[in-house]
């Protein structure tokens, strides 16, 4: 838990900060662009951000969602995103504190954002982002002496599973969101790994009933499954053990 509200506050911020590298890789991945070159910038007239342009949040409503040089509309998904990002990642250290369990899982929720948005615009999932979290949660699980047959098979069960409904759905169900499965099975463990498709495809079926009910989506339009695993996942790796225990609660 956090030692003081300065703490707590100081670590929102530099998480919103943060959240505006989010956006720098969900705009430049899709297009393979480089994150690092060049420095942000205005996607319309190309001017170079200055560092009072960057405050996360405030820049944004100080500039009236506008671009300063060229009054270009700036999307609000550049905002929501620092927020996302500040409240996801403050949300990680309250439940770890100062401990390399905040470090990993402050890392696989930066990517699952980042999967989350570039998946809600392409409808696709970067392979090089998920093998690179497979990576980062196989050496975690390592490091943590974590019992291999833990995580292990949840990484099978996550992709087996998925690979099987990819096939079954004829197209329902795309590569990316297999691949990303077994990560989760990777970093949560098979058990946790249950829960997390229990909530995704509980809140995918909601959210999509809700879509069709009021006319945003029709019948076989597709809806990406990225983000609905990835709040499965985070929801699962921070407080698992305790949704677990509410549920069992209603009825026992």
């Amino acid at each position: 838990m956090c030692s003081s509200n300065g703490d707590f506050f100081f670590h929102l911020l530099v998480a919103s900060l943060f959240g505006s590298f989010l956006n720098v890789c969900i705009y430049r991945i899709p297009r393979g662009e480089s994150i690092a070159y060049p420095p942000s910038h205005c996607p319309a007239c190309g001017h170079r951000l200055a560092a009072r342009e960057l405050v996360p949040l405030l820049s944004w409503l100080w500039q009236r969602g506008r671009c300063r040089h060229c009054g270009a509309a700036i999307s609000w998904r550049y905002p929501l995103v620092e927020l996302l990002t500040g409240m996801l990642l403050t949300l990680v250290y309250l439940r770890f504190g100062w401990s390399w369990a905040t470090v990993h899982w402050s890392a696989i929720t930066a990517l699952l954002i980042v999967i989350s948005f570039i998946d809600l615009d392409t409808l696709e999932i970067p392979t090089e982002l998920v093998m690179g979290g497979a990576v980062l949660a196989t050496a975690y699980n390592c490091f943590s002496r974590r019992p291999f047959a833990e995580w292990a098979l949840g990484g099978l069960l996550g992709f087996g599973l998925f690979y099987l409904i990819y096939h079954l759905s004829r197209g329902g169900m795309g590569g990316g969101d297999v691949r990303l499965a077994g990560l989760l099975g990777l970093a949560l463990g098979w058990r946790q790994l249950l829960l997390a498709l229990f909530i995704s495809f509980t809140g995918g079926a909601v959210i999509a009933l809700l879509l069709l009910l009021t006319g945003r989506v029709k019948r076989g339009d597709p809806i990406p499954f990225g983000p609905f695993l990835a709040a499965g996942g985070y929801l699962a790796a921070l407080w698992g053990e305790q949704i677990v225990r509410w549920y069992l609660g209603l009825f026992f």
